[in-house]
């Protein structure tokens, strides 16, 4: 129990830390709705479960022994938070226009779950982590909790961050500042891409 928590603690931090998942669920609940976020949540939380289920099969292991399906893994996230942040930039919605949600280039939960299932930092967190926490000799219980734990951890952090970009006093805030937020966003996922594709 002390293990899983430890590991529980980790995984809550993980998802803390700003980066690729928090500008995307920003971004679609900034562009679409609640709804939107909502959904892109959902799938991260699902690319979690794919990468922790494909860790504890050793299928994740093979990927990271072979240099070319990681790299094409890596290239593929790198290329699409790179489109996300430029479509970000050149579609950006006036201020003004705030009633309706914005088309956003696509499906939330499929953005959700392509940011997290082609990050490869991700991958290597999940064979990093597994390596020391599961065994042979525990349940098979015990390995699906382990599974299922970041999606868990993911899901009750941004459920927090909704909560909060829903409160009237920061939605309007992020109304007020909604065009330079896009800006900032876009440019932020272009980097990151950037940064992702060399590595």
């Amino acid at each position: 129990m002390l293990d899983w928590l430890l590991f529980l603690g980790i995984t809550v931090g993980g998802a803390m830390i700003p980066g690729a998942n928090f500008a995307v669920v920003l971004r679609n609940t900034l562009n679409g709705s609640r709804r939107s976020g909502l959904l892109t949540v959902c799938g991260l939380a699902t690319a979690l479960m794919i990468h922790g289920t494909l860790t504890l099969l050793g299928i994740s292991a093979l990927i990271q022994n072979s240099p070319a399906a990681f790299e094409v893994i890596r290239w593929l996230g790198a290329a699409y938070l790179i489109l996300l942040g430029g479509w970000q930039l050149l579609h950006r919605q006036p201020a003004q226009e705030t009633s309706a949600p914005a088309h956003n280039g696509g499906s939330p939960f499929i953005a959700g779950l392509l940011i997290s299932l082609f990050n490869p930092k991700v991958l290597v967190f999940f064979l990093a982590i597994f390596s020391q926490v599961l065994s042979p000799e525990q349940s098979l219980a015990t390995k699906l909790l382990y599974v299922a734990t970041p999606a868990l951890a993911e899901i009750s952090w941004f459920m927090l961050v909704l909560a909060l970009l829903g409160t009237p006093a920061i939605r309007q805030w992020l109304m007020r500042v909604k065009s330079k937020l896009e800006r900032f966003l876009g440019g932020a996922m272009v980097a990151l891409g950037i940064k992702i594709g060399l590595g």
